[in-house]
């Protein structure tokens, strides 16, 4: 005989905490709400208690749990139990992996007990690093490197038939320029002080490497001069390790574009006088913003990376040196940090020609845009077809941007130099940073150490 079961105890109903003569009933209703990062969102099917009598609703514990983890979902956020699975995986303390990731202990603290979830770049290079041990380790050296160095190169010999076709390639003079390697016409010579600036036991392996520095970049490059991998790699290196000894804020995407406001402000200034403040305000964005010289057939202008979710860099050539181009350049390499790059691991696939890459295309744009307002610029061109310089000038005084900077604007719109730039230099608004300005920024950067 089948013994019948007890019927569920209906649970003590609970007081409306408004009206206080209803009681609060379990539903499920769509929650909508606004998020800084995701807009207004409407989440599905949330438990709530809805009183009976006047319909006030109140999210419980379940409600507020179901809510984040839809948040969850839609940020891409690791979760903390992947955030432990990585602790665990490299038998890593919180102290440990703040260490190693820069992101700060009281961060770490606060995804594992779920108190703040990491954003989606974050959440995807942690990800990474619980996938490929690989990835780890090379993190780990960058961050804690060996104290005993390897000294390079490990012999030093006359270059081999290949070596010296990687010689050929290289910018040497440039580099002696800045104080990266001794002055020396020998072969010997040369190998002996690019392997050991390079830190590679030869030529070859570096050349082997090259592309992969240029996959890492977002580069601006001109597609019109003759280009190699060696040199373009080589400044990239170069760039590179002068932005690993600058400190910056943690990369925030959101307060890079909160500073484009302000930068857009300088570019009236002279530009010798306004440099560490262009770097300051980028740094506290949590992007390094470094120098290279221009070396023969490197081609770039600039280009750009993010290095880890907490710091991204622009390396910038100085290649043209004038206000204009400055500015340009340097807002063409925010727009891609803006637009294009998400993630640590972003590629940039290298082009030929630089028209047929729709992500350099929309760079140009933005930056055009960002620099002289489109609308601003459009009622512009629609009264005056071939401006005079003073009424650029005065165009330029109006959008509160630098006069050089209005003027390739309008001729990169119209297609053709309808502004002269000889005549603008002639009336001084058309002004250069100088070789030795250029020289002591390269300096500054301590790229040969």
């Amino acid at each position: 005989m089948k013994t019948a079961k007890k019927p569920k105890a209906r649970p003590e109903s609970i007081p409306c905490f408004d009206c206080e003569a209803g009681s609060l009933q379990p539903v499920l209703l769509d929650h909508s709400t606004n998020h800084p990062r995701l807009g207004r969102i409407t989440i599905p099917a949330v438990p709530m208690l809805r009183c009976d009598r006047c319909g006030a609703t109140v999210i419980g514990e379940d409600g507020n749990t179901h809510i984040d983890t839809f948040l969850d979902k839609a940020l891409h956020a690791i979760s903390p139990q992947e955030i432990q699975a990585f602790l665990d995986k490299y038998k890593l303390t919180q102290k440990r992996a703040a260490e190693i990731t820069g992101y700060g202990e009281k961060n770490i603290s606060r995804w594992l007990g779920g108190r703040a979830r990491p954003s989606e770049s974050v959440s995807n290079f942690l990800r990474v690093l619980l996938a490929e041990e690989s990835a780890f380790a090379r993190l780990l050296m960058k961050n804690f490197p060996e104290t005993t160095k390897a000294a390079f190169p490990a012999e030093e010999r006359q270059p081999d038939e290949d070596e010296k076709q990687i010689l050929k390639l290289v910018d040497y003079p440039a580099l002696v320029r800045i104080g990266a390697v001794v002055p020396g016409a020998s072969p010997m010579v040369r190998r002996t002080e690019l392997c050991r600036l390079l830190k590679m036991p030869d030529l070859v392996a570096f050349r082997d490497a090259a592309s992969g520095k240029h996959r890492a970049m977002a580069a601006f490059k001109d597609t019109n001069q003759q280009s190699n991998l060696v040199s373009g790699a080589i400044w990239i290196e170069l760039g590179l390790r002068a932005a690993e000894k600058l400190e910056v804020k943690p990369y925030d995407r959101g307060n890079l574009q909160k500073a484009v406001s302000q930068l857009r402000e300088l570019t009236q200034s002279p530009l010798a006088g306004i440099i560490p403040e262009v770097r300051r305000i980028l740094a506290g964005a949590g992007v390094a913003l470094v120098f290279a010289p221009s070396m023969k057939q490197s081609a770039f202008r600039g280009c750009t990376q993010l290095l880890t979710p907490t710091k991204a860099v622009i390396i910038h050539s100085l290649k043209y040196r004038t206000v204009s181009q400055f500015w340009l350049i340097l807002f063409h390499e925010i727009a891609h940090l803006v637009l294009h790059i998400t993630n640590p691991g972003d590629v940039f696939e290298d082009y030929d020609d630089q028209s047929t890459d729709p992500r350099e295309a929309a760079a140009d744009d933005w930056a055009r845009d960002t620099l002289v307002f489109s609308d601003a610029l459009i009622a512009f061109q629609a009264r005056n077809d071939k401006p005079e310089p003073w009424q650029i000038q005065k165009f330029a005084q109006e959008v509160k941007v630098h006069p050089a900077i209005a003027a390739e604007v309008f001729n990169k719109k119209a297609g053709w130099e309808v502004i002269k730039y000889s005549y603008l230099k002639m009336k001084g608004l058309f002004p250069h940073i100088s070789e030795a300005e250029a020289e002591e920024l390269w300096k500054r950067n301590e790229l040969a150490v």
